[in-house]
């Protein structure tokens, strides 16, 4: 069953609130209730710069592509990673990717029963919504299947930094990556806007290329986690940013992003991109 759950306190823009879960008139979504019951559940995230309303029409185009997480719940998260200013507001929207992580958790604490699989498959920024969200969940109640982060907008030596999220891939089974070196948002402005991130919070974060963009890094002397699975799409591809979460009708490109993130979730040994 699919479900809609949502953290935004407006259309576009504005404030993370907690998560509840959307009823949309034409569409058979679950309650709260319903994914009470459930005995897996797939969580799907937009990344940057995606309003409510496009934000729910691709991730369940996405949903409809994912016959592997068919046989539990499947839930489009909406989080306020976008702004009126549009690409502007790139520099303050990991402080909403991180309160939405926050609430997210309280959301799977609060609804979810404990020992229920879980599963998550991003895109974009809404990997680090992921992975923050992952580090607050106890293992221990929570077995994190598979993780899948498509075009990830975060450090590319992120998943090796126990400062960062080394312990929350140590709790999945396994967190694949699907990266483009033919991403020009990656490549030009993820460098840019992590500066300018790390120039307006002090050097909050560090400054580097994208996990997206050329796949997992060691971070000093700490190695990628065996648990890491690293996809390079060929240059020949020419997969862009926008070429993964499906549109209407999916591209190519989008439609063999969806099969790898299908294969993940089925827990195939070595996923690949076609």
């Amino acid at each position: 069953m699919n479900y809609v759950l949502d953290f935004r306190g407006a259309e576009v823009g504005g404030p993370v609130i907690p998560g509840r879960i959307l009823r949309i008139d034409g569409l058979p979504l679950g309650t709260e209730d319903d994914l009470r019951r459930e005995s897996k559940i797939t969580f799907l995230l937009h990344g940057f710069n995606v309003n409510r309303q496009d934000g729910t029409d691709s991730l369940l185009r996405l949903a409809n592509r994912l016959p592997s997480a068919s046989d539990g719940a499947i839930v489009a998260v909406l989080w306020p990673g976008d702004h009126w200013v549009r690409a502007v507001s790139y520099p303050f929207e990991g402080n909403d990717a991180d309160d939405s992580a926050a609430e997210m958790a309280r959301f799977i604490d609060r609804v979810v029963r404990s020992g229920t699989p879980l599963f998550f498959v991003s895109h974009s920024l809404g990997a680090r919504v992921v992975m923050e969200t992952v580090s607050r969940l106890s293992g221990d109640r929570y077995p994190i299947r598979q993780i899948c982060l498509m075009a990830p907008a975060i450090d590319d030596s992120s998943v090796a930094n126990p400062e960062k999220y080394r312990l929350a891939v140590a709790t999945a089974d396994r967190v694949a990556v699907l990266a483009s070196r033919k991403d020009l948002v990656l490549t030009l402005a993820y460098p840019l806007g992590d500066f300018l991130q790390a120039f307006i919070f002090f050097w909050k974060d560090e400054v580097g290329l994208a996990l997206g963009y050329h796949g997992p890094k060691p971070s000093g002397e700490n190695i990628i986690p065996a648990q890491v699975y690293h996809v390079q799409i060929p240059d020949g591809k020419d997969s862009g940013h926008g070429d993964y979460v499906p549109s209407e009708p999916p591209s190519p490109n989008q439609r063999s992003a969806a099969d790898f993130a299908n294969e993940v979730i089925q827990g195939a040994d070595r996923p690949q991109y076609s």
